[in-house]
């Protein structure tokens, strides 16, 4: 939810074509529905949230949800994009947005990066003589999209790797601790029944610093945010002996979707 903005903050609401420098960092929890009220999005979807102030309020009438915003990274400008502001974040230090996972894909495979953005007006998708690309993306309208298409194979997570003993998951199917099958964390698996749950999708996971090794298994139930946080995976028992005797208990484990 919004938060009204104090009369001695110091920073104002996000200026019409006014360039900030900061910092932008990943969401780490799923999300379907922000401070912007009935504009409902995931993590596959190219959206931005505010930090409180720069958003401003809604009792007030300031405001900028539902508007856009321009985003280069500030040690390239090579390449913009265009991000709707669909939610306002409360703990965003100053000047640094918080984006969805597909969001800050566009750019690189790092979870922060150094960005400059502005607040702008008369959005269009075009791409200038300089080879500035403009991509103003919110819920699509057409044909949903998977969460699946927001994880690009490119993109590699790393997490904490468990071993865990369940036979029946999220996902609605039994399965044996044989199979080379993973819970993966509530945070990244979307809703059971929805279109962009990531059930029965499959992953290839290697323990981290040593590629060579690796293992596709099979998305078949949640780890819950008690236990798994973002990036962090549970696997079957014959999927973690790949790597380690379960007497191990842990790993580092690195993984993309394939």
């Amino acid at each position: 939810m919004s938060a009204p903005i104090s009369h001695n903050a110091k920073i104002k609401v996000a200026a019409l074509n006014t360039k900030y420098s900061g910092f932008g960092t990943i969401v780490t929890e799923q999300f379907h529905h922000g401070a912007c009220g009935d504009m409902e999005y995931s993590s596959s979807d190219t959206v931005v949230a505010i930090n409180a102030a720069q958003f401003s309020s809604f009792k007030h009438g300031s405001s900028i949800c539902g508007r856009y915003v321009k985003v280069n990274r500030s040690d390239s400008d090579s390449t913009h994009y265009i991000y709707k502001v669909t939610d306002v974040c409360k703990d965003c230090e100053e000047n640094s947005p918080l984006f969805s996972e597909r969001a800050l894909s566009l750019f690189s495979n790092q979870d922060r990066l150094p960005i400059d953005w502005e607040l702008i007006e008369g959005v269009k998708e075009d791409e200038d003589d300089n080879g500035h690309t403009s991509k103003p993306e919110s819920k699509p309208e057409s044909k949903p999209e998977s969460k699946a298409s927001g994880h690009h194979t490119s993109r590699t997570y790393r997490g904490r790797g468990t071993w865990f003993s369940d036979t029946r998951g999220s996902c609605g199917v039994d399965f044996s601790q044989d199979e080379m099958i993973v819970a993966l964390d509530e945070a990244q698996q979307g809703e059971q029944r929805g279109h962009d749950s990531q059930c029965f999708k499959k992953i290839r996971v290697s323990v981290k610093g040593d590629p060579s090794k690796s293992v596709v298994v099979r998305v078949v139930d949640t780890c819950p945010y008690r236990y798994c946080s973002y990036g962090q995976l549970d696997l079957s028992q014959a999927a973690f002996k790949k790597f380690a005797p379960m007497s191990g208990g842990v790993l580092d484990l690195e993984w993309s979707f394939v």
